[in-house]
């Protein structure tokens, strides 16, 4: 599962904790874990992305 956020700053990110850095746009969207939703959150490097009715849109 994974959840749908948006990059609110331009850099390298990795999509998991062994996979390479990858660059990543201001305003992007990308499906990433969890975990990984939770720490760009919390370093104010994303945001959630929720659909039309406020929703969090999750991808399996």
């Amino acid at each position: 599962m994974k959840v749908l956020v948006q990059y609110t700053q331009t850099g390298m990110y990795k999509d998991h904790s062994w996979g390479n850095p990858t660059m990543r746009s201001k305003g992007q969207l990308h499906a990433v874990e969890p975990a990984f939703a939770a720490t760009l959150i919390k370093n104010q490097q994303a945001c959630l992305h929720k659909n039309e009715d406020g929703e969090i849109v999750i991808h399996r």
